[in-house]
């Protein structure tokens, strides 16, 4: 049996505490993340020089992740997923894919210039990438695409990169071109590769 000190409405009290420095505490961190990232890369920020920058000390880091890295990739991801469910949102509602994706990365193009599509490459925001992009199109491309099935993981790989290349391009030049104009161009390649 588990002892229980003081009455439950004091215990929830001081957890309601807990879970708002826990979330003052990462969106500091999360800010302070990002001031840096318009500096450098990801790789070259330390938990020290983060730490300073937000005048936390390490072992308050260090009770949420293990290091730099593993930060900058939940804050990828969360973007992800927050793509990826409007997106999904969106294909509730129309048959378009790619435009309704560029305009939530225009909308939102200094996260997505951050923490995906940055002018760094690291193996984190390469995977945050691809995810995104696979997701958008989807497994069932793979019974779609004309080519036998040795050949159809290098088409996809193709769709792949190539559509995070062009994405990527996009936003690194500040999501100049309108996503209409974008999504067609991505759409058309990826046509393309159907006609083959």
């Amino acid at each position: 049996m588990r002892h229980f000190s003081g009455n439950p409405r004091n215990a929830q009290k001081t957890e309601a505490r807990e879970n708002q420095r826990t979330r003052l505490t990462k969106r500091l961190l999360r800010e302070s993340l990002l001031d840096l990232l318009r500096e450098k890369p990801v790789d070259h920020i330390t938990v020290k020089e983060l730490c300073e920058y937000a005048e936390l000390n390490r072992s308050t880091f260090y009770a949420y992740y293990n290091d730099v890295p593993a930060l900058y990739e939940e804050m990828g991801n969360e973007l992800a997923d927050s793509l990826l469910e409007y997106v999904q949102e969106m294909r509730e509602q129309t048959d378009v894919h790619t435009e309704p994706m560029l305009s939530y990365i225009q909308n939102n193009k200094e996260m997505f210039r951050l923490l995906v599509y940055c002018d760094h490459y690291t193996e984190l925001n390469q995977a945050i990438s691809r995810r995104i992009f696979r997701r958008i199109l989807d497994i069932q491309l793979r019974d779609a695409l004309p080519y036998s099935s040795e050949e159809r993981d290098y088409a996809l790989q193709f769709l792949f990169m190539g559509g995070t290349g062009v994405i990527h391009y996009w936003v690194q030049q500040n999501c100049k071109l309108p996503p209409q104009q974008v999504a067609q161009l991505i759409d058309g390649m990826i046509g393309k590769l159907f006609q083959a």
